[in-house]
């Protein structure tokens, strides 16, 4: 088995996700509509995850608005970066095809 095709396909796969990740950024800087649009994503996104583990309360709110704060305001670009790379992507298991590329790759016969 010809075991460099392995690493150049794995190259490719790299690449791709690479620029998938990247993807929401430049969108972003390209389109205000898409900026504005990403943002209230993360808000929402943002809200709903800390009430989620701390519960509906002042500390919750608080809590919330340090994180928009720091995370949509000051940094919205890494933090859509971020959104896509974790939640978008693991939720599609994309990443399963890169982890099962690995393990065959590590296949010895």
């Amino acid at each position: 088995m010809n075991e460099s095709g392995m690493v150049q396909i794995f190259v490719i796969i790299l690449a791709v996700l690479a620029l998938i990740i990247v993807l929401p950024a430049l969108v972003m800087i390209t389109i205000p509509a898409a900026d504005i649009i990403m943002r209230i994503i993360l808000i929402f996104l943002i809200f709903t995850t800390v009430r989620g583990y701390i519960g509906n309360g002042i500390l919750s709110i608080l809590i919330s608005g340090v994180l928009i704060y720091y995370l949509v305001i000051k940094h919205p670009f890494a933090s859509a970066i971020i959104y896509v790379a974790i939640f978008f992507l693991l939720t599609l298991q994309v990443f399963s095809v890169v982890i099962f590329g690995i393990g065959m790759g590590l296949r010895k016969f």
